[in-house]
C-alpha cells in the first residue's frame, strides 16, 4: 500500500507545471526601431522585427544596427536602452537574495535600474575599460576598446554610488550628476577623470532622450552635432565630444579618485558651462589581468 501511494505521488508531482527558478524567468528583448539582431553567438544574426520582442537566455547577445534602438526589461523591471551600433550579453540575472544581474556592454547604452521597495539591485556592466557597479541608478554608459564614459542622472539611494572599477585598480564613486571619462592609451595607460553632467557631456547619448530629471541638470534632449558617443560607437571610433576629443575633455575636468567610503549624503555637483581647467589627470600603468577585467567582449551586429 506504501508502494503503491509512492509511486502515485510521483506521476503526480510528475504532472504538476514546472515552477520557474529566479534564473529563469525571462528577460525580454524589444526592436524599437532600425536593425535589431539577438542570439547565443557572439556576432547574433538572428533578427527581431520592429516591435517585436524575443526571450533572452543567459549568455545571449543582443545588437543594435546604425540608426537603431532596442529595450531589454529585466524581472524586476529594470531595463537597458540600447543606441546604434550596440551589443550587450545577457551575462546572468537571478534573484537568490536580491536582484543580481551581469551584463557586457560595446557601444551606447541607458541604465534605469529599479529599486523596487523592501528589495536591492546588484548590476554589473563590464567594459574593456572597467567595470560599472550599480544598486539604484539611471545613467549611460559609452564603452569600446579605447575608452569610456560613465553619466549618472539619478540615485534611488544618495548613499548608494555609482561605482566604476578600472583595470588599473582606481575605483571612483559617481553620484548623481557626475561623469566619469576614462581613456586608454596605447602605452597600456589609464587616464580618468570626473566632472558635473553637462549638456557637452550628455550629447552623445542624445538619440536616448533626456532623463525624466533632465531640468534639473540644465540638459535637454535638442542638440546640435552628431551624437556618436564621447568613445565611439561599437566599431571602435573615437570620435570628439562636441568640438573636443576625450583626452581634452579628461585634461580639463577634476579627477576623484574615491578610495575610501562614500559621503552619506552626496551633493549632484551642478552642470557648469565648461569643466574646471586647473585640475591635472592621473596617468596610471594598466596592471594585466588587475580587476574589473570584463574578459572577452561581444561583437556589435552588423550595421
Amino acid at each position: 500500500m506504501k508502494a503503491l501511494c509512492a509511486s502515485f505521488l510521483t506521476v503526480l508531482f510528475a504532472l504538476l507545471p514546472v515552477v520557474a527558478s529566479p534564473a529563469d524567468t525571462d528577460k525580454t528583448l524589444q526592436n524599437v526601431k532600425g536593425t535589431v539582431t539577438y542570439g547565443a553567438d557572439a556576432t547574433p544574426k538572428t533578427p527581431l522585427a520592429v516591435k517585436a520582442n524575443a526571450t533572452l537566455n543567459n549568455n545571449d547577445y543582443a545588437a543594435t544596427g546604425a540608426n537603431s534602438l532596442a529595450t531589454i526589461t529585466l524581472p524586476d523591471s529594470s531595463q537597458i536602452e540600447m543606441a546604434s551600433n550596440s551589443s550587450v550579453q545577457m551575462v546572468s540575472f537571478n534573484t537568490t537574495d536580491i536582484a543580481h544581474a551581469k551584463f557586457v556592454v560595446v557601444g551606447k547604452m541607458r541604465f534605469t535600474v529599479n529599486h523596487p521597495a523592501g528589495a536591492k539591485a546588484d548590476y554589473t556592466f563590464s567594459t574593456a575599460t572597467g567595470q560599472i557597479a550599480v544598486r539604484g541608478t539611471v545613467g549611460d554608459i559609452a564603452a569600446n576598446p579605447s575608452g569610456l564614459q560613465v553619466n549618472v542622472y539619478a540615485l534611488s539611494n544618495p548613499t548608494l554610488p555609482v561605482q566604476v572599477t578600472l583595470v588599473n585598480g582606481q575605483v571612483f564613486s559617481l553620484a548623481a550628476g557626475q561623469s566619469l571619462v576614462a581613456t586608454a592609451a596605447a602605452a597600456g595607460a589609464v587616464t580618468a577623470s570626473v566632472t558635473g553632467v553637462t549638456q557637452t557631456m550628455f550629447t552623445p547619448f542624445s538619440e536616448l532622450g533626456a532623463p525624466v530629471n533632465a531640468g534639473s541638470l540644465g540638459i535637454t534632449s535638442t542638440v546640435t552635432g552628431a551624437a556618436t558617443g564621447a568613445v565611439g560607437g561599437a566599431a571602435g571610433a573615437t570620435t570628439a565630444i562636441v568640438g573636443g576629443g576625450i583626452a581634452a575633455a579628461a585634461a580639463a575636468t577634476t579627477i576623484s579618485n574615491n578610495n575610501t567610503k562614500p559621503t552619506p549624503s552626496p551633493t549632484p555637483l551642478q552642470p557648469s558651462p565648461s569643466p574646471s581647467t586647473t585640475s591635472v589627470p592621473i596617468t596610471v600603468n594598466r596592471v594585466p589581468g588587475g580587476p574589473g577585467h570584463p574578459g572577452a567582449r561581444p561583437t556589435p551586429g552588423a550595421n
